[in-house]
């Protein structure tokens, strides 16, 4: 983990200065005295941008959020009879070994709201990641046939459902036949209130309800709490398990959903729902329509970054609701509980306190007529592709609004608004970014520079995950921890870094890369930087 320690006042640089023919070029200039900042130790863990923490002095930077690029697929298509009723947004992914995993939910009722025994879990499988086979598993018979890939639902695993999901994850603590844990809303009574409940399995196909009413909420008259994809996952940071939850707040006209946390060490021991701390939910800056606040979150899909050190990321589903009096379609009457999502993007380095940046959509709606126009929901997970460069993530995609199937009127007052669902699709979509690609360190085209804190590293290399395309320009320089460049290794000395557009691209100085002797040592990186971003970087041992 990264580790601070506090280090004597001492410099660092400063200038840029540019060159006759109007590009930046790195010059040494005068070192002046500098405020004195904490160590943080690295090790030859991998680092991403997340807040300014390595941005200790900076001029012409800025953290920029890059969306992730819709292939417009059909991933996962409602093609089966199980399915015709569309795929659910509560739905989970990972890639264990060479295999890529997909449980999803499915509903074989056009009319979402019809009790508890329309709805399904299923399960897929990928070598890639982008081609799905849907197994015939056998475990239950669906209207007389056994060959459907449905796990739990119409009589599997004992259970009939609704229109709940899941999510999906390994638990490293957990013994063998137990390493799959299912986290559902579903299969367990609870006396009163609302839970959420643990199945577990050996292979991702076979579930056992193991842990009843994990997570708890105490009855109220008005709550609708864990009414979403609650997601828990064991934080190998903090060596705890931790939740994120729904939870609603009274708030005057609006539901008032946002994400709560909670953590402990073993599966069960998790505060009740209204003990737990709100960790994200909309604010004044969200958008409001006099004095209503008419957006909220739903699920987070919440993870843990695998690749890089204190990395935690956010997909939180962004509600707009359509209130009455607000908007011109609806004169007379609103339809109950409607509007679009859009999925959102927020990054924490503890889980707890996170960060929204422009507040853009992450995952926006399609133009109208596409299946996408609607609703854009992130399903929780997040995998490599079979090369290591790029990152797949999955969201549930529908040309219907929130509301749309809740009954005939609904339908009929949002299709006289112009809003209705003319295909009635609801599918999986893949998305693609590169690896470590959420937020980069983006220099300004006229340049830009910034230096880290003091740093501890062990390794021999400096690595980056870099995108300079035709026109940018990066160098760097290690700094001592008087602020003064360490010879040879200053940033006039680096290797112009251009051209490039890499995952792991070496650093080099006068063509040698060999840092050994500082390792260990208290240093500063000066990243000089033109029209460029940087999105990671790493100290390794070969």
């Amino acid at each position: 983990m990264i580790r601070a320690k506090r280090l004597s006042e001492g410099t660092i640089l400063l200038a840029l200065v540019v060159s006759q023919a109007g590009y930046p070029s790195v010059a040494e200039a005068q070192t002046v005295p500098a405020e004195p900042f904490a160590t943080v130790d690295i090790g030859d863990r991998r680092q991403v941008f997340i807040d300014k923490l390595f941005l200790a002095e900076s001029r012409g930077v800025e953290l920029v959020v890059h969306p992730p690029r819709k292939t417009g697929e059909h991933t996962i298509p409602a093609d089966r009879p199980w399915e015709r009723g569309g795929i659910g947004p509560y739905s989970s992914v990972m890639k264990v070994g060479d295999t890529y995993y997909l449980w999803y939910h499915a509903m074989d009722s056009v009319q979402w709201h019809t009790g508890d025994t329309n709805g399904c879990i299923c399960f897929a499988r990928s070598d890639d990641g982008v081609h799905w086979k849907k197994p015939e598993l056998g475990l239950i018979e669906y209207q007389g046939d056994k060959a459907n890939n449905i796990v739990i639902g119409h009589g599997a695993a004992g259970l009939r459902i609704g229109q709940d999901g899941m999510m999906v994850f390994l638990d490293p603590t957990a013994p063998a036949e137990q390493r799959f844990r299912m986290v559902a809303r579903f299969g367990a009574p609870v006396e009163e209130g609302q839970a959420i409940h643990i199945f577990s399995s050996p292979d991702g196909i076979h579930w056992t309800l193991t842990h009843p009413s994990v997570v708890t909420a105490r009855p109220q008259e008005r709550g609708h709490h864990l009414d979403c994809q609650n997601v828990i996952f064991w934080d190998e940071r903090i060596g705890k398990y931790v939740v994120y939850v729904r939870k609603n707040r009274s708030e005057p006209g609006s539901q008032g959903r946002c994400i709560a946390r909670g953590e402990s060490e073993r599966l069960g021991g998790f505060p009740v729902v209204q003990d737990m701390p709100i960790v994200f939910g909309g604010d004044r800056q969200d958008l409001f329509h006099g004095d209503t606040p008419v957006v909220d979150f739903y699920l987070s899909a919440a993870i843990q970054y695998p690749w890089a050190e204190r990395a935690y990321y956010m997909f939180p589903t962004a509600y707009y609701h359509y209130i009455g009096g607000a908007l011109g379609e609806f004169p007379d009457a609103v339809p109950t509980n409607a509007g679009p999502l859009d999925t959102q993007f927020a990054a924490s380095r503890d889980g707890i306190v996170w960060h929204r940046y422009d507040r853009r959509a992450f995952v926006p709606l399609g133009m109208k007529g596409e299946f996408d126009w609607a609703s854009a929901r992130m399903i929780r997970g997040l995998v490599p592709d079979t090369s290591g460069r790029e990152m797949y993530m999955y969201y549930r995609a529908s040309d219907w609004l929130h509301g749309w199937d809740r009954d005939e009127r609904n339908k009929r007052l949002l299709t006289q608004a112009g809003l209705g669902a003319d295909q009635n699709i609801a599918v999986l979509s893949r998305l693609v970014l590169r690896r470590d690609g959420f937020v980069s360190v983006r220099a300004a085209y006229t340049g830009g520079e910034f230096t880290t804190p003091p740093l501890v590293f062990n390794g021999r290399r400096l690595v980056l995950n870099i995108d300079t395309s035709a026109t940018g320009i990066a160098q760097v320089g290690i700094l001592d921890a008087d602020g003064k460049p360490h010879d040879g290794f200053a940033a006039g000395q680096c290797d112009r870094i251009h051209t490039c557009n890499e995952i792991n691209r070496t650093v080099t100085w006068q063509r040698r890369s060999d840092l050994g002797r500082l390792a260990g040592k208290p240093v500063r990186l000066r990243f000089v930087l033109s029209n460029c971003d940087l999105y990671a970087f790493q100290f390794i041992q070969d």
